[in-house]
């Protein structure tokens, strides 16, 4: 609105009499009409400046939006990065950045679980180049956890291997030992037959004897050494598959992220990204916790194999 004596300008609030078009005629062309406005302002004592920027500062206006080093650029985003809760506090903003633009990005950060220990912090991000960086090093960090899955896949396969061989070996050793007790308790069973058929009963030491016998043959026997190396066989090769699972996902992943590099990335696409390497990395630690659990297991079942052995 022209500047000016507030009971000159306005009869009320929101209309400007001399700016009215119907004081105008209308006849007039555009040009015309503007220097009868700017008559009638100077009479009434208003400026007769026009409210316009000029063409440079137009210019600047639109260079300025589309400059990824300005701070009014339209190019332009915050995202997010996961870090420890100890450690989030510590995050401030970038000296050139907009105070309510990063307090509301900080107030819209996603929530994660209580139990992961972390938090999103906001990043600004200006610029394609900048957009193409962190595609970058998510492309690295892709590559990271291929390189850990294959190392992971590597070390189940070798523990598979070794289990088998030792496997293979304690059970072709217990079978001999079982097939030779179990002649020799027939056997001794035949003596102890023939020793009840004549008329003779046993000591105290051949009592003894039979019992122990009984309880090793029922330990022999016993279906849940047989069930639990089954169950451990089959969370092995579970785990296994995980892991190739995981790892064809990286690599579909990575080569999702390099072909569209070039050509940005919708936000659809971002948010997709963030959301699976947030659970890749809760899949490799569960994988892990489970593969140091499944160690765990394999061992105090091999000293038990072993004491039972001897």
């Amino acid at each position: 609105m022209p500047q000016g004596s507030a009971s000159t300008a306005q009869t009320f609030s929101g209309f400007n009499s001399f700016i009215s078009a119907a004081q105008i005629p209308p006849d007039l062309s555009l040009a015309q009409q503007q220097d009868f406005a700017r008559l009638r302002l100077t009479q009434a004592g208003l400026s007769s400046v026009p409210n316009e920027k000029s063409i440079p500062d137009q210019i600047q206006t639109i260079m300025s939006k589309w400059d990824p080093n300005s701070q009014s650029t339209l190019l332009q985003t915050y995202l997010y990065n996961v870090v420890s809760n100890a450690y989030a506090p510590f995050y401030y903003k970038n000296p050139d950045d907009d105070e309510r633009s990063w307090e509301r990005a900080l107030a819209e950060a996603p929530k994660m679980p209580e139990e992961s220990g972390q938090r999103l912090v906001p990043v600004l991000v200006r610029g394609f180049y900048a957009l193409g960086t962190r595609v970058e090093y998510q492309a690295k960090f892709i590559a990271a956890m291929q390189a850990r899955l294959h190392e992971m896949n590597n070390s189940l396969t070798a523990v598979m291997d070794a289990h088998r061989q030792r496997i293979t070996v304690n059970l072709d050793t217990s079978r001999r030992q079982h097939i030779d007790l179990s002649q020799r308790c027939l056997r001794l069973a035949v003596k102890v037959q023939i020793l009840r058929n004549r008329g003779y009963s046993l000591d105290a030491q051949e009592e003894v004897l039979r019992k122990q016998l009984l309880a090793l043959e029922q330990q022999v026997m016993d279906p849940s050494f047989q069930g639990r190396e089954e169950e451990i066989w089959a969370r092995m090769v579970s785990l296994r598959e995980r892991t190739r699972w995981l790892e064809e996902e990286g690599k579909r992943l990575g080569q999702q992220a390099e072909n569209q590099q070039t050509q940005g990335l919708p936000e659809e696409i971002i948010q997709r990204t963030r959301q699976i390497l947030k659970d890749y990395d809760a899949q490799l630690k569960r994988l892990a916790k489970e593969l140091e659990e499944l160690k765990k297991e394999y061992e105090v079942w091999e000293e038990g194999q072993q004491a039972g052995g001897r």
